[in-house]
Protein backbone atom coordinates (compact mmCIF):
# COMPACT_ATOMS: atom_id res chain seq x y z
CA UNK A 1 0.00 0.00 0.00
CA UNK A 2 1.55 3.28 -1.05
CA UNK A 3 1.48 6.25 1.33
CA UNK A 4 -0.77 9.24 0.77
CA UNK A 5 0.59 12.25 -1.06
CA UNK A 6 -0.83 15.76 -0.96
CA UNK A 7 -0.41 16.02 -4.74
CA UNK A 8 -2.71 13.05 -5.37
CA UNK A 9 -5.28 14.27 -2.84
CA UNK A 10 -5.24 17.79 -4.28
CA UNK A 11 -5.65 16.35 -7.77
CA UNK A 12 -8.78 14.43 -6.80
CA UNK A 13 -10.17 17.42 -4.91
CA UNK A 14 -9.47 19.80 -7.79
CA UNK A 15 -10.91 17.51 -10.43
CA UNK A 16 -14.10 16.89 -8.47
CA UNK A 17 -14.43 20.61 -7.67
CA UNK A 18 -14.19 21.64 -11.33
CA UNK A 19 -16.59 18.94 -12.50
CA UNK A 20 -19.16 19.70 -9.78
CA UNK A 21 -18.93 23.43 -10.42
CA UNK A 22 -19.37 22.99 -14.18
CA UNK A 23 -22.27 20.56 -13.82
CA UNK A 24 -23.95 22.70 -11.17
CA UNK A 25 -23.59 25.88 -13.22
CA UNK A 26 -24.95 24.10 -16.29
CA UNK A 27 -27.98 22.65 -14.51
CA UNK A 28 -28.76 25.78 -12.50
CA UNK A 29 -28.35 27.92 -15.60
CA UNK A 30 -31.01 25.84 -17.36
CA UNK A 31 -33.50 26.59 -14.58
CA UNK A 32 -33.21 23.40 -12.55
CA UNK A 33 -33.80 23.88 -8.83
CA UNK A 34 -30.83 23.24 -6.51
CA UNK A 35 -30.73 19.99 -4.59
CA UNK A 36 -30.54 20.41 -0.83
CA UNK A 37 -27.56 18.87 0.95
CA UNK A 38 -28.73 16.55 3.73
CA UNK A 39 -27.42 17.11 7.24
CA UNK A 40 -26.26 13.48 7.28
CA UNK A 41 -23.40 14.34 4.90
CA UNK A 42 -21.37 16.56 7.26
CA UNK A 43 -22.30 14.42 10.26
CA UNK A 44 -21.15 11.26 8.46
CA UNK A 45 -17.89 12.92 7.43
CA UNK A 46 -17.16 14.02 10.99
CA UNK A 47 -17.98 10.58 12.40
CA UNK A 48 -15.75 8.81 9.85
CA UNK A 49 -12.90 11.24 10.55
CA UNK A 50 -13.29 10.69 14.28
CA UNK A 51 -13.20 6.92 13.84
CA UNK A 52 -10.05 7.22 11.72
CA UNK A 53 -8.36 9.29 14.42
CA UNK A 54 -9.47 6.97 17.22
CA UNK A 55 -8.28 3.81 15.50
CA UNK A 56 -5.12 5.52 14.30
CA UNK A 57 -4.35 6.59 17.88
CA UNK A 58 -4.43 2.92 18.89
CA UNK A 59 -1.75 2.08 16.33
CA UNK A 60 0.28 5.13 17.37
CA UNK A 61 0.08 4.07 21.02
CA UNK A 62 1.35 0.61 20.10
CA UNK A 63 4.28 2.03 18.13
CA UNK A 64 5.24 4.30 21.01
CA UNK A 65 5.21 1.33 23.41
CA UNK A 66 2.14 2.43 25.37
CA UNK A 67 0.20 -0.65 24.28
CA UNK A 68 1.44 -4.23 24.57
CA UNK A 69 -0.30 -6.01 21.70
CA UNK A 70 -1.84 -5.04 18.38
CA UNK A 71 -2.93 -7.41 15.65
CA UNK A 72 -1.08 -6.64 12.41
CA UNK A 73 -4.32 -6.93 10.40
CA UNK A 74 -5.93 -4.32 12.65
CA UNK A 75 -3.08 -1.92 11.93
CA UNK A 76 -3.37 -2.60 8.21
CA UNK A 77 -7.14 -2.08 8.25
CA UNK A 78 -6.67 1.15 10.17
CA UNK A 79 -4.21 2.44 7.58
CA UNK A 80 -6.54 1.43 4.74
CA UNK A 81 -9.52 3.11 6.43
CA UNK A 82 -7.48 6.25 7.01
CA UNK A 83 -6.54 6.38 3.34
CA UNK A 84 -10.15 5.79 2.33
CA UNK A 85 -11.21 8.70 4.56
CA UNK A 86 -8.58 10.94 3.02
CA UNK A 87 -9.55 10.15 -0.57
CA UNK A 88 -13.27 10.32 0.16
CA UNK A 89 -12.80 13.62 1.97
CA UNK A 90 -10.88 15.02 -0.99
CA UNK A 91 -13.55 14.01 -3.50
CA UNK A 92 -16.52 15.03 -1.34
CA UNK A 93 -14.84 18.30 -0.42
CA UNK A 94 -14.36 19.04 -4.09
CA UNK A 95 -17.88 18.01 -5.07
CA UNK A 96 -19.64 20.02 -2.38
CA UNK A 97 -17.23 22.92 -2.74
CA UNK A 98 -17.85 23.05 -6.50
CA UNK A 99 -21.59 22.79 -5.97
CA UNK A 100 -21.49 25.65 -3.46
CA UNK A 101 -19.43 27.76 -5.87
CA UNK A 102 -21.98 27.19 -8.63
CA UNK A 103 -24.67 28.50 -6.27
CA UNK A 104 -22.80 31.72 -5.43
CA UNK A 105 -24.25 33.41 -8.53
CA UNK A 106 -27.69 33.08 -6.89
CA UNK A 107 -26.64 34.35 -3.44
CA UNK A 108 -29.42 36.98 -3.42
CA UNK A 109 -32.12 34.30 -3.53
CA UNK A 110 -32.63 33.10 0.06
CA UNK A 111 -33.49 29.43 -0.66
CA UNK A 112 -30.49 29.02 -2.96
CA UNK A 113 -28.27 30.83 -0.45
CA UNK A 114 -29.37 28.27 2.18
CA UNK A 115 -28.38 25.39 -0.13
CA UNK A 116 -25.01 27.08 -0.81
CA UNK A 117 -24.37 27.37 2.93
CA UNK A 118 -25.29 23.70 3.40
CA UNK A 119 -22.89 22.75 0.61
CA UNK A 120 -20.07 24.84 2.15
CA UNK A 121 -20.66 23.15 5.53
CA UNK A 122 -20.56 19.72 3.88
CA UNK A 123 -17.36 20.67 2.04
CA UNK A 124 -15.77 21.83 5.30
CA UNK A 125 -16.69 18.58 7.07
CA UNK A 126 -15.26 16.60 4.14
CA UNK A 127 -11.99 18.54 4.39
CA UNK A 128 -11.87 17.74 8.12
CA UNK A 129 -12.35 14.05 7.25
CA UNK A 130 -9.50 14.33 4.73
CA UNK A 131 -7.21 15.86 7.36
CA UNK A 132 -8.18 13.22 9.93
CA UNK A 133 -7.45 10.47 7.39
CA UNK A 134 -4.03 11.92 6.59
CA UNK A 135 -3.14 12.21 10.28
CA UNK A 136 -4.31 8.67 11.06
CA UNK A 137 -2.42 7.29 8.08
CA UNK A 138 0.76 9.03 9.25
CA UNK A 139 0.32 7.44 12.67
CA UNK A 140 0.19 4.01 11.01
CA UNK A 141 3.53 4.34 9.24
CA UNK A 142 6.43 2.18 10.35
CA UNK A 143 9.69 4.01 11.11
CA UNK A 144 12.86 2.81 9.40
CA UNK A 145 14.62 2.24 12.72
CA UNK A 146 11.69 0.40 14.32
CA UNK A 147 12.43 -2.88 16.10
CA UNK A 148 9.37 -4.47 14.51
CA UNK A 149 10.46 -3.84 10.93
CA UNK A 150 12.06 -6.54 8.83
CA UNK A 151 14.04 -4.01 6.81
CA UNK A 152 12.38 -4.63 3.45
CA UNK A 153 9.85 -1.80 3.06
CA UNK A 154 9.71 -0.45 6.55
CA UNK A 155 10.29 3.19 5.68
CA UNK A 156 7.42 4.20 3.46
CA UNK A 157 4.70 1.64 3.91
CA UNK A 158 1.83 2.14 6.32
CA UNK A 159 1.49 -0.48 9.00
Amino acid sequence: MSPLTWRRLAGWAGLSLVLAWALGALLLGRGNPPVAVPLSVPIGCLIAGGIALATGWTVRSYQRGDRRHLEPMRALRTAAFAQACAYTGAVLGGVFGGYALSLLAYWGHAPRRQVAIEAFVAAGAAVLMLIAGVIAERWCRIDEDSDDSSGTDAGAAPA
